[in-house]
Order: C-alpha cells, then sequence, then structure tokens
C-alpha cells in the first residue's frame, strides 16, 4: 500500500474520530463496517459514490449488493482473473479482509432503482425475465437470478440496477469482451434481441 494513501486514510480517520486498521494503516478500532466505510469513500467513491448508488449509469450500483459475491468479484480483480485496468488499480494493496469490509459496507447501504414510466416496456420485460421466449429459445431469466433479481453469493442482485450497465454487461458477454466469459449468458446474450433486452433491463431497473 502506498504512503500516499495511507496517509489519506490517516488523515481521513482523524477528520471522522475514529480508528481502523485499514491494509497495515493502523490505528484504534477494527470495525469492519467503518474500515469499509473509509476504503469506499477513499477508493470506491468517485465513480460508485459514496452510498454506492453509482456516479453514473455507466458504474453500477453497489449498494444492497450480495456482500460474498461482491468481494468475490473484487478478489477476481485483484487476482486479474476479471480484468478491468481501473478496477485492478482501485484493489491494488487491499487485503482479503479489507475487501470483504468494503463488500458488507456497500451491501448495507440503501438499494437505488431507475424509475421508468414505460408500461408497455416494463411488462415485455417482466415477460422475458419470469418466462422467457419460447419461440427463440430463450429461458426466464429468473431460472437463475430468482423471482425478484435479489442476487446470491454466485449471482448479482440486480433489482435497481442502472438499465445502461446490464445492457453493457449483457453485450460484453456476447463480444466475451474482457473476462466476460460465462457459456449460460453468452447463449441468453444471443438468443435475447435489442427489444428484449432494453426491457429486461428496464424492469430490472425499475425494481426495488
Amino acid at each position: 500500500m502506498s504512503t500516499v494513501w495511507q496517509t489519506r486514510v490517516r488523515r481521513l480517520v482523524a477528520a471522522l474520530g475514529l480508528g481502523v486498521v485499514v491494509g497495515g494503516a493502523q490505528a484504534q478500532s477494527t470495525d469492519p463496517l467503518v474500515v469499509g466505510e473509509v476504503i469506499a469513500r477513499d477508493r470506491c467513491a468517485v465513480c460508485h459514490g459514496p452510498c454506492g448508488q453509482g456516479v453514473a449509469a455507466n458504474f453500477p450500483r453497489l449498494a444492497g449488493q450480495n456482500p460474498q459475491y461482491l468481494a468475490n468479484q473484487l478478489k477476481a480483480f485483484a487476482r486479474g482473473e476479471r480484468k478491468d485496468t481501473a478496477m485492478t488499480e482501485k484493489v491494488k494493496g487491499l487485503s482479503d479482509s479489507d475487501i470483504e469490509a468494503v463488500a458488507e459496507y456497500y451491501a448495507r447501504q440503501k438499494p437505488g432503482h431507475t424509475p421508468s414510466g414505460d408500461e408497455l416496456l416494463l411488462a415485455v420485460g417482466r415477460f422475458v425475465y419470469e418466462r422467457g421466449n419460447r419461440h427463440s429459445g430463450l429461458p426466464p431469466c429468473a431460472t437463475c437470478h430468482g423471482p425478484g433479481a435479489a442476487g446470491t453469493t454466485e449471482l448479482p442482485r440486480l433489482a435497481g440496477q442502472h438499465p445502461q450497465y446490464i445492457v453493457r454487461q449483457v453485450q460484453a458477454f456476447k463480444e466475451r469482451g474482457g473476462s466476460r466469459d460465462n457459456a449460460i449468458m453468452r447463449v441468453m446474450s444471443h438468443r435475447l434481441s435489442e427489444l428484449e433486452l432494453e426491457a429486461v433491463a428496464a424492469y430490472l431497473g425499475n425494481l426495488k
């Protein structure tokens, strides 16, 4: 961990009147939620926001995300298994306990959502998500992601996620871009029409 980052952490800790241990920057307290908040505000907030809502639609909402799923993804970035230059730099120097702390912090934040007034589009999205499309051989998204898209330790929370981010990730599976390669999602991405993808993304983004 860089000396500059340790100094910034200590200054933030002092300003908050707290004590934490983060990646070797030692003070009085080891409360994981305090550690997680310090890391989130220092490293993550510029893109994901201090409360995990994402500062723009191309950055995923982390608030309410399953903590183990989020921790696993951050560790995958740290190991180079999931590739993104910015994320690899952000997790550099974080211990597993640091990663788990920031994941737990974001998991406890209130989830957001993206309201949509297009009732017809939402209806199409709900139908495809819950029932799929037998004509194209598209299985229901809910088969894996569940009826409320709340997420699991292995699958992300999709409820309330930015629709644009969902679309971009599905397209990445289709193009097998970077480390986004999963056999099931690759098949799903090819069988989803553009309208179906837009509708499902809108439906998921609208969920609370």
